[in-house]
């Protein structure tokens, strides 16, 4: 009976060659969108989930609240670790972990005619204590890690980095110098970090050796650095709250606060680090679990639009096999029997379409991950997650897509069907048919309101204004505490007609790195616990980067921190109304050991992303802590540019590897998130239309097929071809703007709700649904026309012979 079954199933396939196409390349294209979303979902959910204890392991985090709102950050100061051990000596191991942003490496010859070796490694390292080992699981191959970092300068290599900068040698007993500040001596060799994780690195380095790497690291309570976090692990069944108000009661006698300002150290669970978008990562990547639903619920949206494409040419095929239905019925099959066949066809046929989305997913993987920037395998026989993920599609899409179908072949009755007198179900004068193509369009307009919207809004990031110039500025790190071995070599760098300003800062405005301080301000009566952001940049830095000034002037040139500039948030934050009354007023920072004058105001500019508002800002001399020099440089004459500030720099730092970077692909980086998925939204969309229209063709054909003869009587008539397209196209158009009416303000909620997630963002316009709408309906339109005007050109004589 089942062989019967199958051999049916695949002569009646055969025989209906294209329906049989446009089904399974409509349902490969869904399921391989649906299995490409999975990977990617599920990929983003095993993030930190490799570790024993991951549900007891915990961040301190800090949230505060003050009169402009809250502000929350993963760096803790340096003296927490201490006063949370002796505070909560059963929460343990506990840990800090300190990451450098990569940095120079060199490597002593081997032999005695051998170079010096020099590498600029941009991947994270992190500084760790043994206990690192005791709260994470990190692969060491055999390797005793506690015991291979516990003394001063030594460090732990991954295998990658041991092969690039010990090629073909045992790194162990190898020694490195870092920056040209510390010497360190390799004790092991360990696998790579895994790529799911919120703490990447590319070697493990002893934590005591941070202190001369972090030249911000102090004991102060009042200077935190997010690349300064703790972690630790919690007994089975603490009560955190409890602990938590222990720690904060303790920390409320170092961390003076103003009035109205609120502070609570928090403890964030490991488990939500990669979704929480509120504090920053080592990994520098979090992704909210509302995005990750809604791709997954976008892949169910494409596997629907598939489905419902086979819903309506089963349907509209109907009258075609209502004599097959009728004459198998006449000889004795059951409607169970009818069923079962029918269900057999959609499921071979799903069965090819899931094999053929397998090939297309891992032609297109190395496509997804090259975007995402992640490490995707398919895996389908090694991972059971995945097989069974397909398996559920194959059982779900047969049994969605071919139930109806099956249902309403099989209850057609013999003697009606054998005079191909059959009619489908109608629901509220639509038929079923109608309804599920209002419903895919409804779906395929939603899609492409919210490709706009988020196309609009990347657009608006990237044309926004920021309150300084990032075009044709090159930023180049430079090795900590030494800026001045290049600012001694200022007027060779401006040589270079192509070479308009020079200045050495911190950083440049917009950077994923601060100094944040509380002060006080004025009489010192008040410590204001609001964190200022702290500038340090030589007094060439308005110019280079065009940040006006509005009031008094710039400080002058000098080695510490003397005279201030402030921006306008940090005047409201103050209490100032007129930019004027500030100058003059003293400022004291540190803990006191540093005093200073306001001497100007400057107008606000943005320190990080436009998700973010625009915080307060105190900026004054330090060369101790110029870490980048910034150029502004002609942009047609950028590679003679390049090589002039290559050939200074190398003269300063012959002893270091030169790297740059245009300060306006940095800013890019603070909305590489929101690009991809704006691509996401534009490949999607496309898939969405692609398989609607692929339904439409299948849908009009039939259509002309069974008007075939009603045609030929319109055309003998006078009828054009335009009233015949017209004819065809006008129940379409209908429908089409049936879904656009769902679809606008379902639509119109959700991207609102995403863009409350920006404080700089785009209001969402009219036209946006009007383009959309009316994009939809010229694609309908045009695949209707295509069928139908090959009807309208046909000749009606023989459309007129047509059975």
């Amino acid at each position: 009976m089942l062989k019967n079954y199958f051999l049916v199933a695949v002569r009646t396939l055969r025989r209906h060659l294209g329906y049989t196409m446009l089904n399974v390349v409509g349902l490969a294209l869904g399921i391989t969108c649906s299995l490409l979303i999975f990977l990617v979902v599920r990929h983003e959910l095993s993030f930190n989930a490799n570790h024993s204890k991951a549900d007891r392991i915990y961040r301190i985090n800090v949230d505060k609240m003050d009169q402009t709102g809250p502000t929350h950050s993963s760096g803790t100061p340096s003296p927490m670790l201490a006063t949370f051990k002796t505070t909560l000596p059963e929460f343990t191991p506990a840990t800090h972990i300190y990451r450098e942003e990569g940095g120079t490496f060199a490597i002593e010859p081997t032999t005695a005619q051998g170079a010096v070796k020099r590498f600029r490694e941009e991947e994270p390292l992190l500084f760790v204590e043994p206990a690192f080992f005791e709260l994470f699981d990190i692969e060491t191959d055999g390797v005793n890690a506690k015991e291979a970092i516990k003394d001063l300068n030594t460090v732990l290599l991954t295998k990658s980095i041991a092969e690039k900068f010990f090629p073909e040698q045992n790194a162990v007993g190898k020694t490195l110098r870092m920056n040209n500040l510390i010497t360190l001596k390799v004790t092991g060799v360990i696998p790579d970090a895994p790529t799911t994780t919120d703490l990447p690195y590319s070697m493990l380095v002893d934590y005591e050796s941070s202190k001369k790497i972090n030249t911000f690291m102090n004991d102060s309570w009042n200077s935190t650095s997010s690349n300064q976090q703790i972690y630790f692990a919690a007994p089975e069944g603490a009560s955190l709250k409890q602990a938590e108000d222990r720690l904060n009661e303790v920390a409320a006698k170092y961390r003076a606060r103003a009035p109205g300002e609120k502070e609570r150290f928090v403890f964030q669970p490991l488990s939500e680090l990669h979704f929480d978008e509120r504090y920053s990562t080592f990994s520098d990547r979090t992704v909210s679990k509302t995005i990750l639903w809604g791709l997954a619920l976008i892949g169910m949206f494409l596997v629907l639009v598939a489905s419902i494409n086979f819903v309506n040419l089963a349907t509209a095929q109907a009258l075609r096999r209502a004599k097959e239905v009728g004459m198998r019925k006449v000889l004795g099959a059951s409607k169970t029997q009818l069923m079962t066949q029918f269900l057999g066809e959609t499921g071979l046929i799903t069965l090819l379409a899931v094999l053929l989305s397998v090939v297309l997913a891992e032609l297109l993987l190395p496509y997804l991950n090259q975007l995402l920037e992640v490490e995707i395998k398919l895996y389908v026989l090694q991972r059971p997650d995945v097989l069974l993920f397909l398996v559920i599609l194959l059982v779900t899409v047969t049994f969605f897509a071919g139930f109806y179908p099956a249902l309403v072949l099989s209850g057609f009755q013999p003697i009606s069907a054998l005079k191909s007198k059959v009619a489908t179900a109608r629901t509220a004068g639509l038929s079923l048919r109608q309804v599920l193509v209002v419903l895919q369009f409804t779906i395929c307009q939603a899609l492409i309101i919210c490709t706009i919207i988020v196309h609009n809004q990347m657009e608006y990031f990237r044309t926004a204004e920021l309150g300084f110039d990032k075009e044709a500025i090159v930023t180049m790190p430079m090795p900590a505490g030494r800026a001045s071995e290049l600012m001694a070599l200022r007027s060779e760098l401006e040589a270079h007609p192509a070479i308009k300003s020079t200045s050495f800062a911190l950083t440049p405005p917009s950077y994923n790195m601060d100094m944040k301080m509380s002060l006080r301000y004025d009489d010192f009566s008040i410590v204001r616990n609001f964190d200022v952001n702290v500038k340090v940049a030589d007094e060439h830095y308005l110019k280079t980067f065009n940040i006006p000034l509005i009031a008094g002037r710039m400080y002058e040139k000098g080695d510490t921190l003397r005279d201030f500039v402030v921006n306008e948030t940090f005047l409201k934050r103050v209490g100032e109304t007129n930019p004027q009354n500030a100058l003059g007023k003293k400022i004291q920072i540190n803990g006191g050991q540093t005093v200073g004058t306001i001497v100007g105001v400057i107008k606000d500019f943005h320190l990080t992303s436009l998700r973010e508002e625009i915080e307060p800002v105190l900026m004054g001399t330090f060369t101790r802590f110029y870490f980048f020099a910034n150029a502004k440089i002609e942009a047609k004459n950028s590679k003679a540019a390049l090589a002039h500030l290559q050939k200074v720099w190398s003269t300063a730092y012959p002893d270091d590897v030169f790297d740059y970077e245009f300060l306006d692909d940095t800013v890019a980086r603070f909305y590489e998130e929101e690009a991809r998925q704006s691509y996401l939204f534009k490949v999607f969309s496309v898939i969405a239309i692609l398989i609607g229209c692929l339904g439409l063709y299948g849908l009009v054909s039939f259509m002309v097929t069974q008007r075939t003869k009603e045609v030929g009587v319109r055309k003998v008539l006078g009828a054009s071809s335009a009233s015949i397209v017209g004819l065809f196209s006008k129940d379409f158009t209908k429908l089409v703007l049936v879904a656009f009416v769902i679809a606008a303000p379902v639509s119109y909620y959700f991207m609102e709700k995403w863009l409350q997630d920006f404080t700089y963002r785009i209001d969402i316009s009219y036209w946006v649904f009007l383009a959309a709408g009316a994009l939809t309906l010229l694609i309908a339109l045009a695949t209707v026309s295509v069928q139908a005007l090959r009807a309208a050109l046909s000749n009606p004589v023989h459309a007129l012979k047509t059975e």
